[in-house]
């Protein structure tokens, strides 16, 4: 609590254009100069740094999807303000493609995280499925935890779609390379669907040879979204969506 407490007042006085000596700070104090990003981004990462510190329980999905924007989403909006983004339409698509990855993550580290003693799974989902709700009982009952595990990952689906359209907004190499790691994160995803159950035996990931072929599909991606006409795509009504700064 003490180092994040410090890394909170480094993040502020750099952003108040304080003189630094630390070099990670000067750097970070001059990307927020040259970006022109908003400042709720970095403090609200570091409230998902502490949201981790105090070990907070997450019950229902609106609680992980809150985890997921701190950790995941205010990440997303960064490096949209780093790549000329200032939008808030371009920005949530951004925030989307952010929670979308986290929740997979959730998903594929599901019994590394208990072993920890933590469980980024909607609590309530899980007493619905009949499941384990404490991390502790969550060893060989991969079987009962699946089905929400499964769940998650639909949620996700629908927030990598959302964020497709977000990459339109973006030039071209950008695009290019977000659009790559929209792919490989959502292959992660149908690993682990594909491996049901037996997903955390080793750790999901997509090999080196299947990545290139994700990276080569991008680039087509990336040319008919970025040369043709932009689309704002559907509303988002339906999608979380960070409350007011303030």
């Amino acid at each position: 609590a003490r180092i994040l407490g410090r890394l909170i007042e480094q993040t502020e006085a750099a952003m108040a254009g304080e003189p630094t000596e630390d070099p990670v700070f000067a750097a970070f104090q001059r990307v927020i100069q040259i970006s022109g990003m908003d400042r709720r981004y970095p403090l609200e990462l570091l409230q998902g740094f502490a949201m981790d510190v105090a070990r907070r329980e997450y019950l229902t999905l609106e609680d992980t999807l809150l985890y997921c924007y701190h950790v995941a989403g205010v990440v997303g909006a960064m490096m949209a303000a780093i790549m000329g983004v200032q939008d808030q339409r371009t920005l949530n698509r951004a925030i989307d493609l952010g929670i979308a990855f986290q929740l997979t993550n959730i998903s594929r580290d599901v019994m590394e995280d208990a072993a920890d003693n933590r469980i980024y799974l909607p609590r309530e989902w899980l007493a619905e499925a009949g499941a384990p709700v404490e991390a502790a009982e969550f060893p060989g009952q991969e079987a009962a935890v699946f089905p929400v595990v499964d769940r998650l990952l639909g949620e996700a689906d629908r927030y990598y779609d959302s964020a497709v359209h977000g990459i339109a907004r973006l030039p071209f190499r950008c695009a290019w390379a977000i659009a790559a790691a929209r792919k490989v994160y959502g292959a992660i995803g149908n690993e682990v669907r594909r491996q049901g159950p037996h997903a955390w035996e080793k750790r999901a990931g997509t090999s080196s040879l299947q990545k290139l072929g994700m990276l080569a599909g991008s680039a087509f991606t990336a040319l008919r979204v970025s040369f043709g006409q932009a689309d704002d795509g559907p509303p988002r009504n339906d999608l979380w969506t960070a409350p007011p700064a303030g």
